[in-house]
This record gives C-alpha cells, structure tokens and sequence, in this order.
C-alpha cells in the first residue's frame, strides 16, 4: 500500500537527493489514525521506516514537482487494519540511505514543526475538526514517566477530552513541584513533599505552599530568572491547580479547545522551568 507525499522541496529535496537511484528510506513516527469518517481512532506514537519512490512532474514552466511515495510497511497495516479510506498522520525526522547511514531531517527544520501535505482533517469526538499536529505540551522531558505523561496529555488534547486534559496538567505540575522538593531537600526534609500521618504525598496546595516558602534557596540555580517569574509563576500554578479541581469535581467541562490552548505558552514555560531547575539540582553538588 502506497501513501503520496508532497515534501517542500526548498527545504528537504534540495538537501538529499531523494531521486539518486539510492536505496533509501523515511524513519518516521505514526501520530494519528482516523477512520474513514475521519474520527480519530488511536494515537499510535510509533515510529517505522517508509521506503521512499519519487516522481516527477514538470509544472510547465520549466520546473519540476515530485510526489514522493512512501511504501506503508506490513506491521503498520497489520497493527492497525489499515485500507486506502483511513487517514494517517506521519511526523517524518530522518531520511536513511542504505549505502550511507541516517541523517536527521531536523538539521533542517530545526525546531519547528513542519506541516506538509494534509488530505484529512481529523475530528474530535464531538465531529469538530481538529487542527493537524496541535500539541498542547512540546516540552522536552528526557523520562519516561512524564513522556507518557505528556503523551496522554496531547492525546486527551487533541480528542477533545478537555476535562481529562486539565487534570492530567494538574498531575503534571504536581509530580514536577515534588520531584523538584525531593530532589532538593531529600528525605531529611521529607515533610515539604510528603506526609507520613497520611502515608502519600501533599495535596498541591501545600505542595505550591511549601515551594513558595522555599523559592529562596533556588536562587543558586535561578539561571532561568526564576526570581522574575516569581510572582506569576506561582499565579499559573494556582491557576492549575484551580483548574484540575474544577475539572475534577464538575458534571460539566469548563474549558473548551480556545480555552485551554490560551494556557499552552504558559503550560511549555514553566514545565520547561522545572524540568530544567530539577537538571540543575541534580547536576550541582551538595
């Protein structure tokens, strides 16, 4: 089964020569299957190896335009029952030649993401049409707990699960808070993060309380001027944390898409900030 793909040549094509009779391939992830009615299915989130043809059309101007053509590989369509009226959606990052090795195709890209051909609109499950690759959470974790974590947030996301969203936010910033505390202060000082009468972990309002008691001592690692970010820092945390319960305790959603993607740059901001003071906590010596 074949799937065409329409690449920007000015920033992929001209760099490889995808035409050079080489053998070769596109590593890339699975992120989105829909049904024929366009309705998402699943978020598969794994990566295969497309074998790449391409072919050429002159636009008669004297240019040339390729549809590159990659070949489904069997394990996808099995995994999935994959036929020709699905939609697929690839994040492609790497072209491999056999006779040479891989190269990554985000030496191009950098760090955006590139949205190229699009024959499908996916839906959420209420049929509203879902923008392609919307990602509410891009920060870059480097663990498999909060990479999970991440991709179930993403996943509640872009569904449409916009309750189940905010309070896995919620459980985000509070696993980062106490991972920060733990990391910190260690077992010597346990009661910031955990209460031995309740044998678990504090709630995330003294979780945010006790952070906020101890912002002073980051100021060693506050690279990232965190002693700016002070005041609204601590705001968006209440906000979460305000918003995950309200999510949690309501018969009714009370953010809908527009609502929740306002939070995004902030939400990427400050996961970003504590994941990145958790670095520098571990990588200074005690």
């Amino acid at each position: 089964m074949l799937l065409e793909v329409f690449l920007d040549d000015d920033k992929l094509a001209k760099h490889y020569d995808l035409d050079s009779g080489i053998p070769k391939v596109m590593r890339g992830k699975v992120s989105l299957i829909a049904d024929v009615n366009n309705s998402v299915l699943c978020f598969p989130d794994k990566n295969y190896e497309f074998e790449v043809a391409s072919k050429g059309y002159y636009d008669g101007s004297g240019g040339c335009n390729y549809v590159r053509r990659l070949t489904l590989p069997r394990e996808l369509i099995n995994d999935y029952a994959i036929d020709a009226n699905m939609g697929i959606e690839l994040i492609l990052n790497e072209v491999v030649y056999r006779a040479y090795g891989a190269e990554d195709v985000s030496k191009i890209f950098s760090e955006r993401m590139e949205q190229g051909s699009l024959d499908f609109v996916p839906k959420e499950i209420s049929g509203v049409d879902i923008p392609s690759l919307e990602l509410l959470i891009t920060t870059k974790f480097s663990d498999e707990f909060y990479d999970k974590l991440a991709f179930e947030i993403n996943s509640a996301f872009r569904v449409g699960l916009f309750t189940a969203t905010m309070v896995l936010v919620r459980k985000l910033f509070e696993r980062l808070i106490i991972d920060l505390l733990r990391i910190k202060y260690g077992m010597r000082e346990k009661e910031l993060f955990y209460s031995e009468d309740d044998c678990g972990f504090h709630s995330f309002s003294k979780l945010i309380r006790n952070l906020k008691a101890k912002t002073d001592d980051f100021k060693p690692y506050d690279f990232l001027g965190l002693e700016r970010e002070k005041e609204s820092f601590l705001k968006f945390l209440w906000n979460i944390k305000e918003e995950g319960n309200a999510s949690a305790h309501s018969i009714e959603p009370l953010l809908d898409r527009n609502g929740i993607s306002d939070l995004k740059p902030s939400i990427d901001k400050y996961s970003d900030l504590l994941i990145r003071m958790i670095q520098k906590v571990k990588d200074t010596p005690k």
